[in-house]
C-alpha cells in the first residue's frame, strides 16, 4: 500500500510523546504502533498503512538544506518501507549540522536506529 504521510502537527506531536525512539549521529527514528480506530481528516486510517513524517533543523539549515535532508530521509525510508511492520507511525528527524552527510552515511545511520528499535529486518 501507497504510505499516507502524517501532516498535522497533532499527529507528530502523539508519536513524540508515545512512541520509541532511537538516536544516531544524524538522525532520530520515533516510531510509535497505530491503535485500531485512529482518525485522519474526518476517516478512519486503515491498518496496514504505514505513516512516516519527515523532519530537519530549522535553524541550522536554509530551505534548500531542509529539504535535500528531507529527500534524502525519504528515499532511506523508501529503502526501509518493504521490511516494516504494518499499521505504525514513523518519523525521521535529521539533527545533523550544516554539513549534510553522504546518502549512505545517512542510510547507514538510520539502519543502526531501525535495529535498536528491532524494526530491521533482511533487506
Amino acid at each position: 500500500m501507497k504510505p499516507e504521510a502524517l501532516r498535522f502537527n497533532f499527529e507528530f506531536s502523539r508519536v513524540y510523546r508515545c512512541g520509541k525512539y532511537a538516536t544516531g549521529r544524524y538522525t532520530t527514528v520515533h516510531v510509535m504502533r497505530r491503535y485500531k480506530g485512529v482518525r485522519q481528516s474526518c476517516r478512519t486510517v486503515d491498518p496496514a498503512v504505514i505513516r512516516p513524517g519527515f523532519c530537519a533543523n530549522k535553524r541550522e539549515l536554509g530551505a534548500v538544506g531542509r529539504n535535500r535532508a528531507r529527500r534524502l530521509l525519504r528515499e532511506a525510508f523508501r529503502t526501509y518501507e518493504s521490511i516494516l511492520p504494518q499499521g505504525i507511525d514513523i518519523i525521521f528527524t535529521y539533527r545533523g549540522g550544516k554539513d549534510i552527510p553522504p546518502y549512505q552515511v545517512l542510510l547507514s545511520d538510520i539502519d543502526s536506529c531501525m535495529a535498536r528499535l528491532h524494526l530491521k529486518g533482511d533487506r
